[in-house]
């Protein structure tokens, strides 16, 4: 088995991974429940932490960018981009879920990655407590109208395999740290999530993977 970690948010967990020597491409970058001045966008905890930050995106605001930055910053799909360097780390946060060809995304990233570089990927655990109260009371689970795979660590372990890269670790992260307008119902689920988050990471909301290039 795999060694697991926990951290409460992407704040933890990327000053957890991220070195200062690290030359980081982020990829999915835009948005993420965040704006460009919000102190907790993961793009700009990678900036603040980072020694240098690449982007990929399909859509983003250029402008918001500054013009000495621009050409770090790519308008492409995860399955077919090019930038040439390599980077120390490659990090897909709530990316994966959303692609239509997550191999194609990782034999990409391969060819991206330095021999001793690391892919860390955040995407949501099919066993999130939330998740779980709707499989009992919803004919198919609550998700994101956009997410089109659901892993968990054996199916994703598998699929990294099968592309060439190989898990170093897991982990858990607490939260996703948005804000949202929550019923009667979330609100007692938020009770027993946090009792339960005593005792195991095991309903934690979102699932983290380190890998490397086999």
């Amino acid at each position: 088995m795999k060694p697991v970690f926990t951290v409460k948010n992407k704040v933890d967990l990327l000053d957890t991974l991220i070195k200062k020597s690290d030359t980081v491409l982020d990829i999915g970058f835009w948005g993420q429940g965040k704006t460009w001045e919000s102190p907790t966008w993961p793009h700009r905890l990678l900036i603040d932490r980072a020694h240098e930050v690449y982007g990929l995106d399909i859509v983003y605001d250029e402008f918001k960018i500054p013009e000495d930055e621009r050409h770090k910053y790519q308008k492409a799909a995860a399955e077919n981009f090019k930038f040439d360097k390599k980077f120390d780390i490659v990090f897909a946060g709530d990316l994966i879920e959303h692609l239509v060809n997550p191999g194609l995304f990782l034999d990409n990233v391969k060819t991206h990655l330095k021999p001793d570089g690391k892919l860390i990927i955040t995407t949501p655990n099919t066993f999130n407590l939330f998740v779980m109260a709707g499989k009992l009371t919803r004919p198919e689970p609550p998700i994101n109208s956009d997410h089109t795979f659901y892993f968990n660590r054996r199916t994703i372990a598998v699929l990294l395999e099968k592309c060439g890269l190989e898990v170093e670790e897991f982990g858990f992260m607490y939260t996703l740290d948005y804000t949202h307008k929550e019923s009667i119902k979330k609100k007692f689920l938020n009770v027993l999530y946090r009792f339960l988050s005593w005792f195991t990471p095991k309903y934690y909301e979102s699932m983290i993977v380190v890998a490397k290039v086999k």
